[in-house]
């Protein structure tokens, strides 16, 4: 194929054609050797939308070869895999030589693993390259039919006749996995009509996820068919060893094709250079302008007393945990994403082995990585009301004992984070009236330092458009990190005052004093809710301190890293775990205790003085520069409508990777304001310069210098960096790998050989292991589970059904009921899980409840216990969870267990640590069984009368129960009688020979006798 600059493919044959036409090439041929049909594929000729050579040469590689596409983030991914789309999904037109005619023969390319938002975002850009097609297609006569819709298929809204027609219609489908891997175990779509498979977000494959099921139940039929994997994420591909290999392995290919920031052509193409390496005056708006903000002096100090912290609590971790430490456990890497995961990952093994304080001190990085974000993006006053929140919530009461408090509250830097935090917004200072020249104390209220610069900005912009009166101009957009920065920006630009100098230079400056009252008056009426809330359960508090001085706790291990530069205890009684509570205590009367010493009511009503003061010089002396400011994704509750004009609009939107270049095409500004860093926004508007070169729009990037928002950013650029020479490094270690088609049907850490007994000697009832053996699954279980891949792995059939009993059926007597720890909770909360263990005791021999754990977490119930304590969450989102708080809960798991055994003893329980142990276990309970017939597995459950006018039929418990302790009726033929016997009377007066053909005659002859066998012996 070749890509012209304007991109469109003329003439040319792929790969994909070569092998679209060996399969077809049978398909018509006639019985006899003259008349045999000689047909070949004509060229394709298909416009894309990629104007940058990079994407061209993308594009390219992935249709002459099948691979893995692994692309540095904001370069265009969705844009590249919708003009892919376009290209395979193209029909084929097979050309007969011998008649001269022409068929044209529809592709189907199925998309895995998009959102909503992507399936979105690709059927728009298909449609337009389809509007293409059309405009420039010569031959008028021709139906449109032949063009390819792109159809996104919901799962339950559609029903399985709907899907097989679509399948059948061809095209580009988008399609969840889970209802794939079921038509392809179903047979309702037959691998060998699907042209490829297109999978996005590869970084999420793993060898249980239901991607990789499909890929294997699709190369294990169809041989000839592409497979197409793409990624932005190059992070996620360099976890454990070899990872680009298993990858490569689990997406079932051979080529990684790499295409990092860092690539010549990715770099040419976004910068483009003159003969002396020069970049052109015609592109100066194409620099992106460093604004480099310095923090205040009192947000330096909470910033390193918050990363002191930090560093504290690793260091106790990996203290705490030598074993389990890793070199990633540094204070280096703590600002990454993914860092508190990590460190989880490594302790979710031995979960229930490790001590309390590990687990607390885990929970305390993610509260102190918070709020070291908190405090660059929220005000002073909000982030002071946080600060509150987790002191508040680390006092003793009702639902937080000692053991659950935060160790790094007793460092000293705690209090340093507390105290200017507190004198950001309470410390008084000195401020000159305007009128009466007087001097007067008042609040400091500190404003974030970006504020004030970013009206400047604006304001030199605004100067700058009134110089350049183009009528072409755009908005100015402003990007944020969220939906909540957003609303921040909004009030402060339309509540900020503007104040010249008195010095004769006309210098600007501007105050949002008017804002921070406001949000002072917040703060004020929600601490009085708070305090109403505290005083209620004052009393319970004392309570329960009462009940717990006699009760023995688990002690509270407090290292010296928390109680370095405290004095030594005394010679008093000492108490357990006081030392830690005393030190949070101090705290308390420090800052926090006395309510009213917060606020001085005189200081406040000049507060108030101040906002009449702003509104009436706002009144007078009013700016309408930035009156026109349009948030999006903010909540709104009145509107009001007037005509903007195109370059007067500032657009305020939070980072959103799934449509910030759709939101560059389509509002096309002249001005880019990145008010926080985000590494994938920025390769985006590197793009948008590309392909925008006559109307460039021109960047400013905000950030605080020697902040931890500018480390974060530069560790993120050098991660993507470190990345991708990582897997460049093994992709030139590759080897070549050929595999057979029985390598798709083996598992390596199973076998059924290993399991059924090959000696089938002296009556023996185990299993040939050759002989196709099968278990019947529910579909709901292909949505969380990868029990049915790792069952198909290991050689056993899966029939996915809609069973109303049971999840699992692998015999016509053993009915397994699948259970992982939160949903056997929330089935004992809700008490389906007593309904369901009934109706497997109806019609079941042996019922069966099995218990799965995850694949690498604790095989214990602790961790599950914490969880359902730590989602009651006060008022800061921090769990309010205890080891006896645990305990208990898991005693109350444990006992509702028992209690499920005493109401159906016979109920059999199988604990598996993982679904690898429960394929395991399966194939060892078949070993002896018959198959299991999918008909009757269905059926069992539904009745006859079941679309009677009056709705299902309501049976009599007691009478169920006493036939089933009648000789020869047993759980699994009762169901039998109730259907076609009214009641116990007319099955006692029943003849044997009429409930021999109910229930078989060997049956009958026991109830038979049973009935007429006399009480007292003779």
């Amino acid at each position: 194929m070749l890509l012209q600059d304007d991109g469109v493919i003329l003439s040319g044959r792929s790969k994909l054609e070569e092998q679209k036409q060996e399969g077809d090439d049978d398909d018509n041929r006639d019985d006899h050797d003259d008349d045999r049909v000689d047909t070949r594929s004509a060229p394709i000729d298909v416009n894309l939308s990629l104007p940058l050579k990079f994407q061209q040469k993308i594009i390219q590689d992935l249709i002459q070869n099948d691979g893995l596409l692994v692309l540095g983030k904001g370069l265009g991914l969705e844009t590249i895999t919708a003009n892919l789309l376009h290209v395979l999904g193209a029909p084929t037109t097979l050309i007969n030589t011998k008649r001269n005619n022409k068929n044209s023969k529809r592709s189907l390319v199925i998309l895995l693993n998009a959102y909503e938002s992507e399936n979105e975002k690709i059927s728009q850009e298909l449609l337009e390259l389809s509007w293409l097609d059309s405009f420039e297609d010569l031959n008028l006569n021709e139906s449109n039919s032949t063009k390819n819709p792109f159809v996104v298929v919901g799962g339950e809204n559609v029903t399985v006749d709907k899907r097989g027609k679509i399948y059948q219609k061809g095209g580009i489908i988008s399609v969840r996995s889970r209802v794939f891997v079921v038509d392809l175990l179903s047979g309702i779509i037959d691998p060998n009509l699907i042209t490829g498979i297109v999978l996005l977000h590869a970084e999420r494959i793993s060898e249980t996820s239901n991607e990789s099921f499909i890929l294997t139940l699709y190369r294990e039929n169809n041989g000839w068919g592409f497979i197409k994997a793409l990624s932005d994420q190059p992070e996620s591909f360099n976890i454990g060893f070899q990872p680009l290999y298993n990858k490569l392995k689990d997406l079932k290919l051979n080529k990684v094709f790499l295409w990092p920031r860092f690539h010549i052509d990715v770099t040419s193409s976004l910068l483009p250079k003159t003969q002396n390496n020069k970049v052109s005056k015609k592109d100066t708006r194409n620099i992106v302008i460093e604004i480099n903000v310095k923090m205040t002096e009192s947000m330096k100090q909470i910033q390193i007393a918050i990363l002191a912290c930090i560093d504290a609590c690793i260091s106790e971790i990996r203290r705490h945990n030598p074993t389990l430490s890793t070199e990633y456990w540094t204070s280096e890497n703590a600002l990454d994403d993914e860092f508190v995961r990590v460190i989880r990952g490594s302790l979710d093994p031995v979960w229930h082995r490790v001590s309390w304080t590990t687990k607390q001190l885990v929970y305390d990085l993610t509260t102190l990585k918070d709020l070291l974000f908190k405090l660059l993006s929220l005000d002073s006053i909000k982030f002071y009301e946080f600060i509150f929140q987790i002191v508040e919530s680390n006092k003793p009461s009702v639902n937080v004992s000692k053991l659950n408090q935060s160790p790094w509250l007793m460092l000293d830097e705690a209090t340093t984070i507390i105290t200017y935090a507190k004198q950001r917004v309470f410390q008084v200072i000195k401020e000159k009236q305007k009128e009466t020249d007087k001097i007067e104390s008042t609040y400091l209220l500190e404003e974030q330092p970006k504020w004030e610069q970013l009206a400047l900005l604006l304001d030199d912009i605004n100067q700058e458009r009134q110089l350049i009166d183009n009528l072409e101009l755009g908005p100015v957009l402003i990007m944020c990190s969220s939906n909540t920065v957003c609303r921040q920006l909004r009030t402060y630009l339309t509540k900020m005052k503007e104040n010249i100098s008195d010095d004769g230079h006309g210098n600007k400056s501007y105050s949002g004093r008017k804002m921070m009252i406001q949000r002072i008056k917040e703060y004020l009426d929600w601490k009085r809710a708070v305090s109403k809330i505290n005083k209620s359960v004052h009393q319970q508090t004392i309570i329960n301190q009462q009940r717990q001085q006699n009760k023995k706790e688990e002690e509270l291990i407090t290292s010296k890293t928390f109680t370095r530069g405290k004095a030594p205890p005394g010679k008093r009684r000492r108490t357990r775990g006081n030392a830690a509570v005393a030190s949070v205590n101090r705290l308390h009367r420090a800052d926090l205790a006395k309510e009213n010493e917060d606020i001085d009511l005189v200081l406040l009503d000049r507060l108030d003085g101040e906002i009449i003061e702003v509104d009436f010089d706002k009144s007078q002396h009013e700016t309408e520069d930035y009156d026109d400011i349009v948030v999006t994704g903010s909540k709104v509750t009145t509107w009001d409508y007037d005509y903007i004009d195109r370059k007067d609009q500032i657009i305020i939107e939070a980072f959103n990777n799934n449509t910030d270049d759709i939101l560059l095409q389509e509002i096309m500004p002249s001005y880019i304001i990145m008010y926080e860093p985000d590494l994938s926004f920025i390769r985006r508007v590197e793009v948008y310069q590309a392909v925008n070169k006559d109307r460039p729009a021109k960047t400013f990037f905000m950030y605080y210098g020697n902040s931890v928002e500018e480390q974060k950013h530069l560790n993120n650029i050098r991660k993507e960096k470190e990345s991708f020479t990582k897997l460049i490094r093994e992709k030139g270690k590759l080897a070549n790998t050929f595999s057979a088609e029985e390598d798709n049907k083996k598992f390596q850490n199973i076998r059924k050989d290993q399991v059924y007994n090959t000696r089938i000697a002296g009556g023996s009832t185990f299993k040939d292991p050759n002989k196709e053996t099968r278990v019947i699954v529910d579909m709901r279980e292909f949505s969380g589970s990868s029990l049915p891949n790792l069952l198909h792995r290991i050689g056993i059939r899966v029939f996915p059904c809609m069973l109303t009993v049971g999840d699992y059926i692998i015999s016509p007597k053993i009915c397994i009921e699948r259970k992982s720890i939160p949903d056997l909770i929330s089935s004992f909360k809700s008490g389906r899980l007593y309904q369901q263990c009934e109706q497997m005791f109806r019609h079941y021999e042996l019922p069966t409840l099995l218990i799965e754990f995850e694949e690498n977490k604790s095989f214990s119930l602790d961790p599950f216990s914490e969880l359902r304590t730590r989602l009651t969450n006060n008022f800061s989102g921090k769990g309010t969870s205890d080891p006896i708080t645990s305990k208990l809960l898991q005693q109350d798991i444990q006992s509702k267990l028992i209690m499920l055994l005493l109401a159906f003893p016979k109920l059999k329980i199988i604990w598996s640590s993982s679904p690898y142990q429960t394929a395991q276990i399966i194939l060892e309970l078949k070993a002896k069984q018959d198959e299991p017939d999918p008909s009757i597995a269905v059926s069992v459950g539904l009745d006859d009368h079941d679309d009677a006018v009056d709705g299902p039929p309501q049976y009599n418990d007691a009478a169920i129960d006493l036939i089933q302790n009648i000789p020869g009726i047993n759980n699994v033929n009762y169901h039998l009688i109730i259907r076609k016997i009214r009641n116990i009377r007319e099955l006692v007066n029943m003849p044997e020979e009429e409930l021999g053909e109910i229930i078989g005659k060997e049956a009958a002859r026991k109830a038979t006798n049973f009935f007429v066998k006399n009480c007292l012996k003779d």
